[in-house]
C-alpha cells in the first residue's frame, strides 16, 4: 500500500477514535433522548434522500421531511437489494460515483478501499442471492464500526493488561474474510490502528492454517466467525491451541447457544460478546453482560416484520426486518428488506441500556460441506462470486468431488476465472484435486417462500 494511503487509513481511524466518546455516551441515553434522536436523524435523512436521490425522492414524495415520525415509515414501500442494484446511479449522492466505475473498481480491489475522495466502496454477497456494492462516506463508516465495537473497545480499556501495559494496546486478531473487496475485510483494514495494527488471518481457509498463526499472535482480543467456535475450541482442548484471549467477539452468521456454551467453558476468563451487523450499515453492539446484544437505536431503525410486511411482536421470530440507515448520506438505505429472522426480547436488559434487546437473530447460519473428513465453509468460494459484480444471483451446490456454480448474470464475467479461484479455495482446505463447473443459467430455484438458498451440501450418507 502506498504512503497516501497508509496516510488516508490513519487519518480515518483518528477520526474513529474521535467518534468514539460520543458513541459511547449515547449507551446510556434515556428512552425520550433516544426517540427524540430517531426522530431528528431520520427526518435528515428523508431530507437528503429527497433532494440527492432521484430514486428516493419518487418514493418519499408523499412525506414532508421537515414533519415525519418513525410512523410515517411505514408508508414507504420497502426497498430491496434488486432496487439497489438496479437504480444504483439514481440512489447513490456522491457527485461523480457510477455502478459501472464502481464494478470495476471492486473488481481489482485488494488493500486499498477510498474512491471518489474519501468514499469506501465494499462488496458484499448478502442473503438475498445477488452481490451488492456498498458506499459510505468518511464519517458514516467510522460510525458503522463505532457503532458495533463501543461496547468492546471500553470493557477491554477497563482490564488491566498482564505484565502491565499501555491501555487499548491489547493484541487484536481478526479472522475474517481473505484480502479483497469484502466488507469484513475493508472496515477491519482500515479501522486498525496503526501505531498497534490488528494482525488478519483468513477465516476461509483450514482450522490447521490458523492454529500455528493464533498461537504466535497470542490476541488479547480475538474476533472470528461463530462456525470457528467448534473446531478452535477443541484444538484448545487438545492442547493444539494455546492462546488465553481476554475477549472473544462473534459475528457475521448465527452464533448457536451451543457455540456459546462451549467457547465459556473452553475460555471461562475471556468475555464472550456477540453482534449482528450488516453492509447495509451495521446494525447493534454486543451487551456488555455477556447476554445477546442490543439495536443500536441511534445510528437504525430495525422493524421486525411478518410473510406479509406487518409488524411483529417481541417474543416472536419474524420473517425478515425493514432497515433504515439513519447516518449514511453517501448511498441512503431506507427501509430496506433483509431476510435474516430476529427475535426481539420482551424484557428490560439487566445490563440497563434502554437500547432494543435482541433475544437472537436465526439467520446467516452457513451450511458446510463435508468432503469425507473435510469440512469446507461455503463462504470461502462466495469470494470468487463478488470479484465479478456482473453476476446477479448464484447458487453454490456441493459436489461429490467438488462443487457446481450456478448464476444469473448480465454484462462480462468470467468463468475460467471462477472455476479457478472456487478450485484454490477447496485445495486450501485439503481437497484432492477438486472439480468445479460453472454455468450461465436463465432462472434460479426458490424455496416455496421466494427465498434463494445460496449453499446446498450433499445430503448427509447413511
Amino acid at each position: 500500500m502506498s504512503d497516501d494511503a497508509n496516510q488516508m487509513r490513519a487519518a480515518h481511524f483518528a477520526h474513529f477514535c474521535e467518534l468514539m466518546p460520543e458513541l459511547v455516551a449515547r449507551l446510556s441515553w434515556s428512552r425520550e433522548g433516544i426517540e427524540a434522536h430517531r426522530t431528528r436523524a431520520l427526518r435528515e435523512l428523508l431530507g437528503h434522500a429527497k433532494r440527492h436521490a432521484p430514486w428516493h425522492a419518487a418514493r418519499l414524495a408523499h412525506l414532508d421531511p421537515e414533519r415525519a415520525t418513525i410512523e410515517d415509515l411505514a408508508s414507504i414501500p420497502p426497498m430491496t437489494k434488486s432496487d439497489l442494484m438496479h437504480n444504483w446511479d439514481a440512489i447513490v449522492t456522491v457527485p461523480g460515483a457510477s455502478l459501472k466505475v464502481a464494478e470495476e473498481a471492486v473488481r481489482n480491489m485488494r488493500d486499498q478501499f477510498y474512491i471518489w475522495g474519501n468514499h469506501t466502496l465494499f462488496a458484499s454477497g448478502g442473503t438475498g442471492g445477488r452481490p451488492g456494492l456498498f458506499v459510505n462516506d468518511w464519517t458514516s463508516l467510522a460510525m458503522n464500526w463505532g457503532g458495533m465495537s463501543r461496547t468492546i473497545r471500553p470493557y477491554l480499556a477497563s482490564l488491566p493488561l498482564p505484565g502491565g501495559g499501555i491501555p487499548h494496546n491489547y493484541r487484536t486478531v481478526a479472522v475474517g474474510a481473505e484480502m479483497s473487496g469484502h466488507g469484513s475485510f475493508v472496515v477491519g483494514r482500515v479501522f486498525s490502528n496503526p501505531a498497534n495494527p490488528t494482525r488478519m488471518l483468513s477465516g476461509w481457509r483450514s482450522v490447521a492454517e490458523l492454529i500455528p498463526k493464533l498461537n504466535a499472535a497470542q490476541p488479547q482480543l480475538l474476533s472470528c466467525y461463530p462456525n470457528l467456535i467448534p473446531a478452535l475450541a477443541a484444538a484448545a482442548r487438545s492442547g493444539e491451541l494455546k492462546i488465553d484471549p481476554l475477549a472473544i467477539v462473534c459475528g457475521g452468521e448465527h452464533f448457536p447457544d451451543h457455540s456459546q456454551r462451549l467457547a465459556r467453558e473452553t475460555w471461562p476468563e475471556a468475555a464472550i460478546m456477540t453482534c449482528w451487523g450488516t453492509s447495509e450499515g451495521g446494525g447493534t453492539h454486543p451487551c456488555v453482560s455477556g447476554d445477546g446484544f442490543h439495536v443500536s437505536e441511534d445510528q437504525v431503525i430495525i422493524e421486525p416484520v411478518d410473510e406479509t410486511g406487518a409488524p411483529t411482536m417481541p417474543g416472536q421470530r419474524s420473517a425478515g426486518i425493514y432497515f433504515t440507515n439513519l447516518y449514511n448520506r453517501a448511498q441512503p438505505i431506507i427501509r430496506y428488506h433483509i431476510d435474516d429472522v430476529f427475535e426481539m426480547d420482551d424484557e428490560p436488559c439487566a445490563c440497563g441500556s434502554l437500547h432494543r434487546k435482541i433475544r437472537q437473530v436465526h439467520g446467516r447460519a452457513f451450511e458446510k460441506f463435508h468432503y469425507g473428513t473435510i469440512i469446507v465453509h461455503p463462504v470461502t468460494l462466495q469470494l470468487a462470486v463478488l470479484e465479478q459484480p456482473s453476476i446477479l444471483e448464484y447458487q453454490i451446490r456441493q459436489t461429490k468431488r467438488g462443487a457446481h456454480l450456478a448464476y444469473r448474470g448480465e454484462g462480462d464475467i468470467d468463468g475460467a476465472r471462477l472455476a479457478a479461484k472456487m478450485r484454490q479455495a477447496l485445495k486450501s482446505y485439503g481437497v484432492v484435486e477438486p472439480e468445479v463447473t460453472v454455468e450461465c443459467v436463465a432462472q434460479l430455484g426458490r424455496t416455496s417462500v421466494g427465498k434463494l438458498k445460496r449453499f446446498i451440501p450433499l445430503p448427509p450418507t447413511s
